[in-house]
């Protein structure tokens, strides 16, 4: 996770998002899961977020697609990042949208426990490029934002998904056997990108996993 802004809102925004979703919130003041699946009015600026953001998810800073083809299941989803079942009334306001990977979303849930991407600092996460693991950066002496940080990797199981393990371990082999430009890595792995400058990868891992990538035959 890396640090993200908010953009500004789209000029629809207003009239088919936050109003409607006032008034529904008039006369329904303690929403059902069902209520809430009939006054998805946030979907309807999904594709402007997805866009905005050139299709990072903003938990894992990494590029999701929108959907395979027209009429398949979303990949990316609007996640409210305080839950709808903790506070209704932020439900449709803008700066509590994040754009969001449908899984992680999932494994967010209405837990309450994950860093706000658009509050952390690019120095909280640290990728270990000898494990491919996310963990706290080393030089975090505050225990309490380490256990936040610890935290927020363990709910969004970003150490424990095999598939965002795999697909990290996949774009740094990439790379390493030039494979991948830094510029395409900025685009679509952010937090990759900037852990590698941050870290002297060029220098001090790359010709390493590149022998290492070789030896294993990871594919």
């Amino acid at each position: 996770m890396i640090q993200t802004d908010m953009p500004s809102p789209p000029a629809n925004y207003e009239s088919e998002v936050k109003r409607p979703g006032k008034a529904f919130l008039r006369n329904t003041p303690n929403p059902t899961r069902r209520d809430w699946r009939n006054h998805r009015y946030w979907s309807r600026i999904h594709d402007y977020l997805y866009n905005e953001h050139n299709g990072i998810c903003l938990y894992c800073a990494s590029w999701t697609p929108r959907r395979q083809q027209a009429d398949a299941l979303d990949h990316t989803s609007i996640d409210h990042f305080i839950p709808k079942t903790s506070d209704a009334q932020l439900a449709y306001e803008w700066s509590n949208f994040r754009l969001c990977r449908s899984r992680l979303n999932n494994y967010k849930s209405a837990f309450q426990d994950v860093l706000d991407p658009c509050s952390v600092s690019n120095d909280w996460f640290h990728l270990d490029f000898t494990s491919f693991l996310i963990k706290p950066s080393p030089h975090i002496t505050d225990i309490r934002l380490k256990q936040n940080i610890i935290d927020t990797i363990d709910r969004l199981r970003l150490n424990s998904d095999n598939d965002y393990v795999t697909e990290r371990i996949q774009a740094i082999k990439e790379y390493s056997s030039d494979n991948l430009s830094l510029n395409i890595l900025k685009e679509k792995f952010p937090f990759i990108a900037y852990q590698m400058r941050s870290q002297n990868f060029d220098q001090n891992y790359k010709d390493r996993l590149r022998q290492l990538f070789q030896r294993i035959n990871f594919v």
